[in-house]
């Protein structure tokens, strides 16, 4: 019996995948369940195990190929199967191998540029594609250390150091060009673009006294640094309380399917990561259950995987609630947007000192606003509103 291996679909958003190595060669036996080929997105990079055991029989897509889900790439046999040739199954080359008409309308490079773009079309780490942008270098000219192989940071800086890029000019990067609407930057674009068509979104904020908030982080800090050796944030401390919280909203926590409104478990909390081309939300699992060292010990982590463009898709998948902090951006408050098929995001600004009332007399006291959006389909207003000044009476006692 012949198996086919197509492009999987490794979350909601990917519609098209690059085929970024083979680890096992035509011929070699492959295990049902173990790792068969590297597939990178535009989002993360993944090992795709084999969907059967037998014999990889014919390798369809070859390395730095990108194709659409669902597309054919390979075949799994058994010993004594006949496989068509590769090019009745309409082997699909890498991106590198482009049409002549197709390269020919592409605007014409200098000599020296030229000769550099042995690069062009490769598959590249998106921890490469940013260090690209930092040194001003075009990745497209980068090739990678061998054929087949993605273009990693190490070639971006190798190929810099060589000299055959010219150096960023001083005046801002977007000025006069126009810069390729790709990546993460599209994705994000495309997600939240459908988030705002497909949902009833409604923004509900409120500012709230943060003494208690920070309070407990300067009584923790110290002693919770020596212990761990990581350095405890707001955000942290906001992962812990909301998530207890919203065991007593559970809506807030919930997904519209089409069996209906699905109310999980478990609060798996997304926590908004800023990067240079986009943003990319991992998730802190069963964040309404874990001690707040591990929530922070998980922020850190996830944090250095998102820059470095090293998550993998257990860790950007699944998420049943986010917060989106711009504190540390200077942002007093906003309005985010829903990560879908999330029903709420809660978006925290920055702690700012200021006069207030209290028991009747004014008082100096660190403010913050809260802004929480939420899919009114799932939820109304009042219960939403109702979170926010619970959750407001938790930070600041």
């Amino acid at each position: 019996m012949i198996t086919e291996v197509r492009m999987p679909k490794l979350g909601m958003a990917m519609k098209k995948g690059v085929v970024a190595k083979w680890l096992k060669a035509e011929g070699d036996a492959v295990q049902e369940g173990k790792e068969l080929f590297e597939l990178t997105t535009e989002k993360i990079t993944a090992v795709v195990p084999a969907p059967a055991s037998g014999l990889l029989g014919r390798v369809v897509a070859a390395p730095g190929t990108e194709l659409p889900v669902g597309a054919l790439l390979a075949l799994i046999g058994e010993a004594g199967d006949t496989f068509p040739p590769a090019e009745e199954l309409g082997a699909a080359q890498p991106a590198a191998s482009a049409a002549p008409a197709a390269a020919a309308a592409a605007p014409a490079r200098s000599a020296p540029a030229a000769a550099a773009g042995r690069g062009e079309g490769a598959p590249a780490s998106p921890a490469a594609r940013r260090r690209a942008k930092e040194l001003g270098v075009d990745i497209a000219l980068v090739p990678p250390s061998a054929p087949g192989k993605r273009i990693m940071t190490e070639d971006v800086e190798a190929f810099a150091a060589a000299g055959e890029q010219p150096a960023p000019e001083a005046e801002p990067a977007l000025a006069g060009q126009v810069v390729e609407f790709s990546g993460i930057r599209k994705v994000v674009a495309e997600r939240l673009t459908e988030s705002l068509l497909t949902m009833a979104q409604v923004t509900v904020s409120r500012e709230v006294d943060a003494g208690g908030l920070v309070a407990r982080r300067a009584a923790l800090a110290a002693g919770f640094e020596a212990a761990t050796g990581i350095r405890l944030t707001y955000t942290d401390l906001l992962v812990e309380t909301v998530a207890r919280l919203l065991a007593d909203h559970p809506l807030l926590n919930a997904t519209l399917t089409e069996q209906g409104i699905v109310s999980p478990s478990a609060v798996h909390m997304g926590i908004a990561v800023a990067l240079d081309d986009g943003l990319i939300v991992p998730v802190i699992r069963d964040a309404e259950r874990r001690p707040l060292a591990e929530i922070a010990r998980d922020r850190v982590d996830l944090a250095a995987k998102a820059q470095a463009g090293t998550l993998t898709l257990d860790e950007i998948e699944g998420g049943t609630f986010t917060i989106s902090n711009l504190g540390s951006f200077g942002a007093d408050a906003f309005t985010p947007i829903v990560n879908p098929p999330q029903c709420a995001i809660l978006g925290v600004g920055r702690i700012v000192d200021k006069p207030a009332a209290v028991s009747g007399r004014v008082e100096i006291r660190p403010m913050l606003w809260l802004s929480l959006t939420f899919d009114h389909r799932i939820v109304d207003g009042a219960p939403a509103a109702r979170f926010l000044q619970q959750l407001g009476e938790r930070l600041g006692g």
